[in-house]
C-alpha cells in the first residue's frame, strides 16, 4: 500500500454567528453577486435562507450560518473560493463577530484490493483477536478508528473503510474553532493548519501502522 495515494476530495467550511434576519431580496441579490464568479445554478429558497447549488458543490447562507461544501481538485483554488465567498457574505450582510468556525477535509486512499481497507484496520490498527470479532456475529463489514485531539481547535478524525467500496481507506478530519472571535483574517490560517495536520501528521500515522 502506498500513503502518498491518499487523495483530498472535498473541503467543507462553516462560519456561524448570532442569528441575523435575512431579506428575501438581499439573498437573492446575493446570488446574483456570487455567481458573477462561481457557477452555482440552482438557487433554493429555505425557512431561514438560501441553498445555492451545481452537481458538485453547494453554499448555505442562513440566519445563524454560512456553510460551503466543495469537490477539491486544488486545495489552494477551493481554499480560495470559500474565502472570496465568506467575504462577500459577511460583507453584504454586515457580519464581524462569529462564533464558530469549522473546517472538514474528506480524504480517500487506495488500496490494493477488495476489502484492504477493512483489513488494514483491524490488523494493523485494533488489538482485537478473530475470536473476539465472533462475539458479535456475522454481517461486520468493516471497523473504524474515532479519535479526538484538543490542540488548536479540537480534532476529531475518522478512519474507516469507504464502506461502499473497501478496497479504499476513508480519511474525515473536522477541526472545530468553537470560541468568538472578530473578522475574517484568521481562517486562511486554521483552513491551511488542518490541511497540514491532515498530510503532515495523519499520513505519517497511517504510514506507521501498515
Amino acid at each position: 500500500m502506498n500513503f502518498e495515494l491518499l487523495t483530498l476530495r472535498r473541503l467543507t467550511v462553516g462560519l456561524l454567528y448570532q442569528p441575523v434576519a435575512l431579506q428575501t431580496v438581499d439573498l437573492n441579490r446575493l446570488y446574483a453577486l456570487i455567481t458573477e464568479n462561481y457557477a452555482y445554478q440552482a438557487l433554493q429558497h429555505l425557512p431561514d435562507g438560501v441553498r445555492m447549488a451545481n452537481a458538485d458543490n453547494d453554499c448555505f447562507i442562513q440566519q445563524s450560518r454560512i456553510q460551503l461544501n466543495e469537490e477539491v481538485m486544488y486545495f489552494a483554488a477551493s481554499k480560495e473560493k470559500c474565502l472570496d465567498i465568506f467575504r462577500v457574505v459577511t460583507s453584504k450582510l454586515g457580519l464581524n463577530q462569529f462564533v464558530n468556525f469549522g473546517v472538514k477535509l474528506t480524504a480517500f486512499m487506495p488500496m490494493d484490493d477488495e476489502n484492504a481497507a477493512t483489513k488494514f484496520i483491524e490488523s494493523r490498527a485494533l488489538a482485537v483477536r478473530p475470536e473476539e470479532w465472533e462475539i458479535l456475529g456475522a454481517g461486520r463489514q468493516g471497523t473504524g478508528l474515532r479519535i479526538v485531539l484538543h490542540r488548536d481547535g479540537v480534532h476529531e478524525l475518522r478512519i474507516e473503510p469507504f464502506f461502499s467500496d473497501s478496497s479504499q481507506l476513508y480519511v474525515e478530519l473536522d477541526v472545530q474553532h468553537p470560541e468568538p472571535f472578530t473578522g475574517l483574517e484568521s481562517l486562511d490560517g486554521k483552513m491551511d493548519a488542518a490541511y497540514s495536520f491532515m498530510f503532515d501528521n495523519v499520513k505519517p500515522f497511517l504510514n506507521a501502522l501498515k
